[in-house]
């Protein structure tokens, strides 16, 4: 399984996209009549009106399920502005893929500072952890995980779902599917405290190899927080990551990069844990 990360345009997705799936719940052709009459986008236009004309009364079980999915696909995954004839797909969807699980370590060990990731057997039992029941408050690994914040006035894994994960508890107002967001003011939070936390990881790693100093730290942090186009050659291997200490930081750069730039243009994150070959876009 792969996992998915796409910028997304704020204020399409609150304007736009929260209000009508969460009238889709209960009125899935009304919801969609209304979303057409502010798209611009053919395509997107289309889905509608096809799905509007066939649907039965009802929510989202009353339309066909691969127009549903496709439409949802491209609201929520897809680069949108607003053009004069209305909301329209412009530009190629940059974002970012990884294998799912080595995308959850890479951000557990930034945001998680017990994490255990020296210990293998250790830090799965914590990811599967993760992964059944997502908690808050864990930033990037959250979003990986599924986990909504702020809670959403409709259950997500209603909208669209891969594995069938998904939880959405009213009294707890926590919720989680196969796909999660977050909006610009959190993906900006995220990148302001990022450099703190990356210097704790590297501040833990010199700790853990009982070093008074830790070799190419300084290169090694310039890399992740952009200022430096590549990372260094490794003099030292960081501890418990063995051969595969520099894959780990190269990997770990471009994570944080896709982080940097969405917090840069203003825009929040979705994503989307999906089957397929990993392939960073």
């Amino acid at each position: 399984m792969d996992v998915v990360l796409r910028p997304i345009n704020d204020r399409f997705f609150h304007e736009q996209v929260l209000p009508f799936f969460t009238r889709a719940m209960g009125d899935a052709s009304g919801a969609l009549e209304a979303l057409s009459n502010h798209l611009g986008d053919a395509q997107a236009f289309t889905l509608c009106q096809r799905l509007a004309s066939s649907a039965l009364p009802g929510g989202v079980g009353s339309v066909d399920s691969d127009g549903w999915m496709d439409l949802v696909d491209r609201l929520v995954f897809q680069p949108w502005r607003e053009a004069p004839g209305g909301w329209e797909v412009g530009g190629s969807p940059g974002g970012y893929a990884d294998e799912w699980d080595e995308a959850l370590n890479l951000a557990l060990m930034v945001e998680d500072a017990a994490y255990p990731y020296w210990d293998t057997k250790a830090a799965r039992v914590v990811r599967d952890n993760f992964r059944r029941r997502p908690p808050g408050e864990q930033g990037l690994a959250s979003l990986l995980a599924g986990q909504w914040d702020p809670f959403p006035e409709f259950p997500p894994d209603r909208v669209f779902i891969t594995q069938g994960r998904g939880e959405y508890a009213v009294r707890e107002r926590f919720a989680f599917a196969d796909w999660a967001w977050r909006p610009a003011k959190t993906v900006l939070h995220w990148q302001v405290n990022l450099p703190r936390k990356l210097e704790r990881l590297l501040t833990r790693e010199q700790e853990r190899l009982k070093l008074p100093v830790l070799p190419e730290r300084d290169e090694v942090l310039g890399y992740w927080t952009g200022k430096l186009p590549q990372p260094p050659p490794l003099s030292v291997l960081f501890s418990g990551l063995g051969p595969n200490a520099a894959t780990w930081i190269r990997e770990l750069g471009a994570l944080t990069l896709h982080l940097r730039s969405a917090a840069q243009t203003k825009q929040g994150l979705a994503a989307l844990v999906t089957r397929g070959t990993t392939v960073r876009l």
